[in-house]
């Protein structure tokens, strides 16, 4: 453990620099609202679009760029994507025959956007799977036939494309295509969630991983020490508390969300699903959201999120509550 702990503290040189500069602003970023965009930052989102040469055609044509855009979470973690329309009234054509360009715009974690399409398009439709929370995505356009894009390996690429009006694998046809045979868009699917038995909540089975394959921090949580491993976007129980030993063993996840940057000097937001556990039964999943900072989160964070109430009786989950033990999850650095 203590040599796991001093290869963690080398990796922390830089943040312990960042420290000193930026103790002043701790009180601000600590009241900053960190699960939704504010219009400011939609705009900086939209204006990476807004270039000189998006303009060119539209304006030599007497018209003016537009972009109209609509906010929507499209694969449930708490973070919204920006789906955004270029188009140009009375210039149509400068956007091919589907008389605009769409685009996908998803946030790095960073401060930065990906623009993830950015090509002709009328509109985006999207079909959940059930191996992966994000969808595949149907560029829609004039025609019959409309192209599906995959995620995988942390982007979207082409998976099915047309070839003579009809929808064919995109594989050996197109150039950084997804495998055709791709089961998953991550490299291991997480347990299957289902319904309890009067239909209240979610439940899933216990996940354990090999703590080994984690290059994280150690932290305390209620007397338990955990591993926050923000690059694989996991929080797992190293060392259980002798009072929970029997109901949690080593590796067992308690959180599970989207990656983040945890030597980011801006900050990150964390979103995902926590889950609480009784002995013989599916662990409990249930949405929570926080803040790490390098400035706070390398002593404290926290994760918020309505707590499932179990039964007394069985394995069923009978409500939520913000006031429960769980719906405030305390994690204190663990370093000597």
């Amino acid at each position: 453990m203590r040599a796991m702990m001093k290869r963690d503290a080398a990796n922390t040189n830089s943040i312990w620099g960042v420290l000193t500069g930026m103790a002043g602003a701790l009180a601000l970023l600590a009241a900053t609202p960190a699960f939704a965009w504010t219009q400011a930052e939609i705009d900086a989102a939209i204006a990476t679009l807004d270039t000189p040469e998006a303009r060119l055609c539209p304006e030599s044509n007497g018209s003016k760029l537009e972009l109209p855009y609509e906010i929507k979470d499209i694969n449930g973690d708490a973070i919204d994507e920006i789906i955004v329309h270029q188009q140009a009234s009375g210039a149509a054509s400068c956007f091919g025959h589907a008389g605009s360009e769409i685009s996908l715009l998803i946030s790095d974690g960073k401060g930065g956007w990906t623009d993830t399409f950015g090509f002709p398009g009328s509109d985006l439709a999207f079909h959940p799977r059930t191996d992966s929370d994000w969808p595949d995505v149907e560029i829609l356009g004039p025609g019959f036939c409309f192209p599906v894009w995959r995620y995988h390996e942390g982007s979207y690429g082409i998976w099915r494309t047309c070839e003579d009006g009809k929808l064919v694998y995109a594989e050996g046809l197109r150039d950084n295509a997804v495998p055709s045979g791709l089961a998953s868009g991550v490299a291991k699917p997480k347990p299957a969630s289902h319904s309890g038995g009067n239909g209240i909540g979610t439940l899933s089975p216990v996940e354990v991983i090999d703590v080994a394959s984690l290059d994280g921090i150690p932290y305390d949580h209620n007397g338990s020490i955990m591993i926050v491993d923000g690059a694989k976007g996991v929080i797992v129980y190293d060392h259980p508390k002798n009072s929970i030993a029997g109901t949690v063993k080593r590796g067992t996840v308690l959180f599970r969300g989207k990656p983040w940057d945890m030597n980011n000097p801006d900050g990150a937001s964390i979103d995902g699903v926590a889950h609480t556990f009784k002995k013989g039964c599916d662990a409990t999943e249930y949405p929570v959201r926080g803040r790490y900072h390098v400035m706070y989160g390398m002593s404290q964070f926290t994760l918020e999120g309505a707590a499932p109430i179990r039964s007394k009786t069985n394995c069923d989950i009978t409500g939520h509550s913000m006031t429960s033990g769980n719906a405030r999850l305390k994690f204190d650095i663990a370093w000597d």
